[in-house]
C-alpha cells in the first residue's frame, strides 16, 4: 500500500475525479465511500501494479495476477458507463468471463458466490451512500447511550 500512496502523491487527476484520502486502508482513516474505492481500483492500483508487476523482470505469476486483475478493472469501467452500445456488452462479457477464468484458475482455493447487482444509476449511489453514513449514526438498538 506504502507503493501505492507514493505513487498517489505524484499522479495528477483530472478534475472530474473525486481525489482520495492518502491514508486510505489505515485504521486512523476509517471507511472509504464506493466512489473512493471505485477511484482506488480503477487509477491508483493499476498505476502502481503495473509499475510493480509488468516489468520484464516481474515473476510470471505476478503478470498473469496483473493481467487478471486488469481484465476486472476493464469490465467495471465498462458497467460504470452511463450508455452501453451492444459493443460494450459484449467487451464486458468478454472481460469478466477472461476474469473469473483466470480467478478461478489463479486462486483455486477461493469460493465465488453470485450475488445480486447494485442500484441501477437511476437510483444514484450517491444518495444511497448518504442515507447509509446517516443511518450509522443513529442508534438503532434501543438502548441509551451506545
Amino acid at each position: 500500500m506504502e507503493a501505492v500512496w507514493v505513487d498517489m502523491k505524484h499522479t495528477e487527476l483530472p478534475s472530474w475525479v473525486t481525489d482520495v484520502p492518502y491514508n486510505w486502508g489505515t485504521a486512523v482513516r476509517g471507511k472509504l465511500s464506493t466512489n473512493n474505492w471505485r477511484v482506488i481500483c480503477t487509477v491508483h492500483l493499476p498505476i502502481t501494479l503495473i509499475r510493480l508487476w509488468g516489468g520484464d523482470d516481474a515473476p510470471e505469476d505476478w503478470k498473469r495476477k496483473l493481467e487478471n486483475f486488469m481484465d476486472l478493472v476493464c469490465a467495471v469501467q465498462i458497467a460504470n458507463l452511463r450508455s452501453i452500445s451492444k459493443n460494450d456488452i459484449e467487451l464486458y462479457e468478454r472481460h469478466i468471463h477472461h476474469y473469473l477464468t483466470g480467478f478461478k484458475t489463479l486462486y483455486k482455493l477461493a469460493k465465488v458466490k453470485p450475488r445480486g447487482f447494485g442500484p441501477a444509476h437511476t437510483h444514484g449511489v450517491a444518495f444511497y451512500e448518504q442515507y447509509i453514513h446517516s443511518m450509522q449514526g443513529e442508534n438503532h438498538n434501543m438502548r441509551l447511550g451506545l
